[in-house]
Order: C-alpha cells, then structure tokens, then sequence
C-alpha cells in the first residue's frame, strides 16, 4: 500500500486527471441506459470516419501490442517491453473470461439493423460477446503502461487521448456500447498498473554486458 501511494505522489498531476477522466465517464456508463448512450456518441457518421475508425481501431488489436513488444525489444527497452507482454496477455484473459461469463449482445444483435442503420458492413459484428471491449483493455494497458515510464505530461496526455480514441472507435464501429468500453479502460488501466508495480523484467531478459577479467553477466 505504501508503494501505491509513492506512486501516486510521484504522479499526482496525472493521477488527479485519470480519476476526473474516471467519474466523469462512469457516471454516463452507470446511470444512463447503454442503448441512449449508444446514440448519443453515434450522432455522426461519414464516410472519412467509417474509413479513419476501421483501421484506427486496430491500435486495440493484440497484434499492434505484440508487434511493439518486439520494436521496444530490439530497442533494449526490455523492462518496458516485458511488461507490455504481460499486461495484454493477463488483461487480455480477464476481458475473454468475462466475455464468457456475462454474455452480452453487441450493439447490432441488441438493436438489429431496423432501429439502427450505421453499422458498417464487413466490419461491425454481432454476437454476445460485448462486455468487455477487448480492444479497449488492450489499448488502455499499453497506454498506461508507456504513461507511467514517461515522465512528460504532454505525452502522457497524448498517449491517453490516443487510448480513448481506441475505445471510442469500438462505440463508433458498433462494435460495443459504453459500459464495455468503460469496463475495458478499468481493467487495461489496472493491470497496467499492477504490472508496473510488481513486475520487473527477468534476468533471463536482461541484457547481458562483459565485466573486465570475467563472462558476460545480466546488466
């Protein structure tokens, strides 16, 4: 607990702005029915932002976590690649298990194509696997995780944006509703940060630096 709060005093500009960022989307995901929020956040549609969301949703894919794992990698930013690993793949299988136990309709197998008519074909699905958004979880794990070894407001704040604008592609795509992707953001962002607290990169990852007289030992 004493860590927590050294953590939170190393970042309490930052800290301060993730809870206001917290009630204020919570409040809308809680007390407003998820079929009005829906709406409400779909109020406009066109054909330049159908294309820029289909491929700007991808920043939520496992893939794009994956393949930035091995950048920061080959970078020798190992300790910060490593727990990116960890947080997708821990995040990750708490949003599939929920997924599983919930059992949630997605937006176009709740409202159906009659009521609403901006899902885009090819691309939105249906099924009952809504609660929570996996893109979401993964986007919000990396961009916490990356906040927390950046020390520059700004681009913490970018990096946050940016995570947002993935949540918010899910609600646009009709891919889910509000609360999933609420939930998602809560469940990437703590895993981030427990990650981050608990997690330091293993020797084996370690690189690895010759001393003088003796072999090559972690550095």
């Amino acid at each position: 607990m004493q860590y927590f709060r050294s953590l939170i005093d190393q970042n309490r500009t930052f800290a301060g702005f993730l809870l206001l960022f917290i009630i204020g989307v919570a409040f809308p995901s809680i007390l407003i029915r998820k079929e009005h929020s829906f709406f409400w956040l779909n109020f406009f549609h066109c054909k330049a932002l159908d294309d820029f969301f289909t491929v700007y949703t991808y920043i939520g894919d496992g893939l794009f976590s994956l393949f930035l794992v091995l950048f920061l990698f080959f970078l020798n930013n190992r300790l910060l690649a490593f727990r990116i690993l960890l947080a997708f793949l821990v995040s990750g299988l708490i949003a599939q298990l929920l997924k599983k136990a919930v059992h949630l309709p997605r937006p176009m197998a709740a409202l159906g194509t009659e009521t609403y008519h901006h899902f885009i074909e090819g691309v939105t699905h249906s099924g009952y696997n809504s609660f929570p958004s996996g893109h979401t979880t993964s986007a919000f794990a990396l961009a916490l995780l990356c906040c927390l070894h950046i020390r520059h407001l700004g681009v913490r704040l970018l990096l946050f944006f940016l995570a947002c604008m993935a949540g918010y592609s899910r609600i646009y795509l009709g891919q889910h509703f509000l609360p999933d992707v609420f939930a998602g953001m809560l469940i990437g962002g703590t895993t981030a940060v427990i990650v981050y607290a608990f997690v330091q990169c293993p020797f084996w990852l370690r690189k690895r630096r010759t001393l003088p007289g003796g072999d090559g030992v972690p550095a």
